[in-house]
């Protein structure tokens, strides 16, 4: 089975995207309400790590993942940030235009 390392995981979407053909190394976010959220939607099987990515040394990730995924900041998308970087007139980082 392939397998993940899932960085700035928040609640799991992308674990959830790849499905149950993958398993899940290692996952991370800094946001301890994030972590919660992962644990009730995945578990508590011991591969989430709640805190500072810059923090996390290469050496200490467990095993060879198959795919290394680092989720999209969502921040100004999101409904807590009011929609927001939807809007053709908010300055964000966030959005990029191909064009």
């Amino acid at each position: 089975m392939p397998s993940f390392y899932e960085f700035f995981a928040g609640g799991g979407m992308a674990r959830a995207g790849l499905g149950s053909g993958w398993s899940c190394l290692f996952a991370n976010d800094f946001d301890a309400k994030k972590g919660m959220t992962y644990q009730r939607n995945w578990g508590t099987g011991g591969e989430l790590l709640v805190g500072d990515v810059g923090q996390i040394k290469a050496d200490a990730l467990p095993g060879r993942a198959d795919l290394v995924w680092g989720s999209f900041p969502c921040q100004d998308l999101s409904l807590a940030g009011g929609g927001a970087g939807l809007s053709p007139h908010f300055p964000s980082k966030a959005l990029i235009s191909l064009s």
